[in-house]
């Protein structure tokens, strides 16, 4: 099952210096080095030609293990989960012990175990990726389904192959890899839309879909994991999901699939064909040594660099940037994001504030492939950027991402949007955050504060108060920081996530630039074993850059959040604050029927990444210390998520971590990150509201309040 099923999910563990292949072998990469379509098996053996490396296994080992061992909040409580996560209990640390001593067949099969690994963590803020592997070609089902249920009985529900199918295939694909469908199938794809799954691969589709959520990774519930494997939207893009749409070969050519076709009632088995496309982002090889030397050695932004080095670089030479944001260099790729990610891979400052960010590690391109444009809400009455407002019944805002592009155009757009829904005489308000993986964290509080209105206790923190682990190479760096042992003024200081007067204490009073904020700590009981601890950090967003305004637009409950579970990092913040301070109805469509759905996940509280770690490291003299990960030798990322603004090089290797957790608004003695967020009201999807954002926000708000 799992052979034929699963993805070779994966980080990466490209080589470094040097070009190993197998001697014996010819080389299965140039067979495919000009074709734009090619089978799961012959993009395997081009994976599989570069042979285990012991020294690639112990570099990347020992920097994932020393970045989670330092710097990662969550990794002692992965020991042992509470319910409803207990799935993904995990001793990551010994985990990766274990892939040190392990001998593997190939480079790309210790990348799956690596990916693999990371995966069981269920944390979307701690990602591995490797450039080498991941999403080198994108391999893709004709087939996206979804959950739908019955229309007039809906008690009965399946999964089914989305109305849509055939046109999304027919416009992002291209006639020859219709071709080869049409030839395997017998049959257009169009009389698939619709069709009900009885079987993949012999066996009942839920088996299918638990196989994929026990690996996917990204959320910690498993019911929003499942939700993984169905299609959704992203307004304007189309997210297959992980049955259609997998950024590493399939194990085996094609699957079988038994179904029922619309309008019939007989079953069909079809073996229906993976096919793996090359992705548009990498870089041209004619033979695997060209493929090793462009896209798996570590590159420049691979690793991080001392802060120093990137000022005087912004110095030299800056341009402004969209939205306001503070002055960078083009050389300075580090202000940009990698590839797949939306924020950049160090935090931009903004009016002399650095921009803090929480969002998602993804593995490959979440919106290549755009909505059918009869799909795409239209009739906006105010939008910016990733946040539009739209009027039927009650006012919409379909937020996209908590961007940290253009933030401050987006906090006067949640003030434009919220006016002109109002003029409109509405007086209820549908937020869809589906697919919200996160961006800034201000942006969050600013729509909390917004929505909420002047609530006591807003006035010092729109957010949550977190913490952030105090380990041994943490408290060195603040150490150096404030016995001013590095010499360095305010503005080398500002990009470093440690440096004391950029943070406040629960009272909402700056710390001073000499103080140590790291002693004392906090000793936290985690799974038996004491952890270190911050003290708690307080806002970090107050002043706003606009006024807030001093009436609530809306009342509470006339207020709802809705997605499909995939609201994650500042969405869960913004979402679990609305909630649970107000009782905001909370909402998910689809899912699977009879379980509990959680309306986010993910919560952190702040995320960064190795480069981001690394640098600091750097700049404060510390990257000889035992304790400091090594720089990778691979073209690997530990780090944030979706595709670059503007093009930059891709770092080849991304590494993430949450770097602070958010103490629950509901009790301050707990982080909200372990605690269950279940939705009030679980939907289901009809065949006419599937990936159609205007028909179901119709439906959804009628079932809300029976309008």
């Amino acid at each position: 099952m799992h052979s034929q099923l699963l993805l070779a999910l994966g980080l990466h563990s490209a080589l470094a210096t040097g070009f190993p292949l197998h001697p014996t072998r010819s080389d299965p990469c140039a067979a495919i080095s000009n074709s734009t379509w090619v089978k799961p098996s012959e993009l395997h053996s081009c994976l599989s030609y570069f042979p285990f490396n012991t020294t690639l296994r112990d570099n990347v080992v020992d920097v994932l293990s020393k970045t989670f061992d330092q710097f990662h909040t969550s990794t002692r409580f992965h020991l042992d989960m509470p319910e409803p996560y207990k799935d993904i209990t995990i001793d990551i640390l010994g985990e990766l012990q274990r892939i040190k001593q392990s001998t593997y067949s190939s480079d790309f099969e210790l990348h799956q175990d690596i990916s693999r690994t990371i995966k069981r963590l269920g944390d979307g803020h701690a990602g591995y990726i490797n450039y080498c592997y991941d999403s080198l070609f994108i391999t893709y089902l004709p087939f996206p389904l979804a959950v739908l249920a019955q229309p007039g009985n809906e008690d009965i529900q399946n999964i089914h192959i989305v109305p849509e199918a055939s046109e999304i295939a027919r416009k992002e694909f291209g006639g020859g890899a219709l071709n080869i469908w049409h030839s395997a199938l017998g049959r257009n794809l169009s009389d698939f839309d619709g069709a009900r799954i009885v079987s993949i691969q012999g066996q009942d589709p839920w088996t299918a879909v638990d196989a994929y959520a026990a690996i996917s990774g990204g959320y910690q519930s498993k019911t929003t994991r499942q939700n993984n494997f169905f299609s959704s939207y992203q307004i304007p893009g189309y997210r297959m999901g992980d049955f259609a749409q997998s950024a590493l070969p399939i194990r085996g050519d094609s699957v079988s699939l038994t179904l029922v076709r619309n309008g019939s009632t007989s079953e069909e088995t079809y073996n229906v064909p993976y096919l793996s496309r090359k992705e548009r982002e990498i870089r041209n090889f004619t033979n695997a040594s060209e493929l090793w030397d462009n896209n798996c050695q570590a590159k420049a932004l691979t690793n991080g660099r001392s802060l120093v080095g990137r000022i005087s670089v912004a110095q030299a030479k800056t341009t402004l940037t969209q939205g306001g944001g503070s002055p960078i260099s083009p050389e300075d790729h580090y202000s940009a994001p990698a590839r797949f990610q939306s924020d950049p891979i160090i935090p931009r400052v903004h009016r002399g504030r650095r921009l803090a960010v929480s969002s998602l590690v993804n593995d490959g391109p979440q919106l290549d492939i755009t909505l059918p444009e009869h799909l795409v809400p239209t009739g906006n009455v105010s939008g910016a950027g990733d946040m539009h407002w739209q009027v039927f019944t009650c006012g919409l805002d379909p937020l996209r991402i908590f961007d940290w592009y253009t933030t401050p155009v987006l906090q006067q757009n949640a003030l434009d949007g919220l006016d002109a829904v109002k003029s409109k005489g509405t007086s209820r308000l549908l937020i869809d955050v589906t697919n919200n993986g996160g961006g800034t964290i201000c942006l969050a509080s600013w729509l909390h504060r917004v929505l909420a209105g002047p609530e006591p206790g807003l006035d010092f923190q729109p957010g949550m108060n977190g913490s952030i682990r105090a380990r041994e190479l943490p408290r060195k760096i603040v150490d150096a920081i404030t016995s001013d042992r590095t010499g360095l003024g305010a503005l080398e200081l500002i990009d470093s996530f440690y440096t004391p007067s950029e943070w406040k204490d629960v009272d909402n009073k700056a710390f001073p630039a000499n103080y140590n904020w790291l002693e004392p700590g906090l000793d936290i009981q985690i799974n038996g074993i004491t952890d270190l601890f911050s003290q708690r950090i307080g806002d970090t967003c107050l002043p706003f850059h606009l006024d807030p305004p001093t009436t609530r637009p809306f009342e509470f409950e006339n207020i709802a959040i809705m997605s499909n579970g995939r609201c994650a990092s500042s969405c869960s913040l913004f979402s679990i604050l609305m909630h649970t301070k107000y009782n905001v109805k909370t909402v998910v469509v689809g899912g699977k029927p009879g379980t509990t759905q959680q309306y986010c996940g993910v919560v952190g509280g702040q995320s960064s990444n190795f480069a981001q770690m690394d640098s600091e490291l750097k700049t404060f003299g510390l990257k000889n210390e035992s304790l400091s990960p090594p720089d990778f030798l691979t073209h690997s990322l530990q780090g944030r998520p979706v595709l670059p603004r503007v093009y930059i090089p891709p770092s080849n290797v991304k590494v993430g971590i949450t770097w602070r957790l958010a103490f629950s608004p509901a009790d301050s003695s707990t982080f909200e990150e372990f605690e269950s967020h279940p939705a009030q009201y679980v939907f289901p999807l009809l065949p006419s509201t599937v990936n159609n954002p205007k028909a179901l926000w119709s439906d959804v708000s009628k079932r809300l309040w029976m309008d």
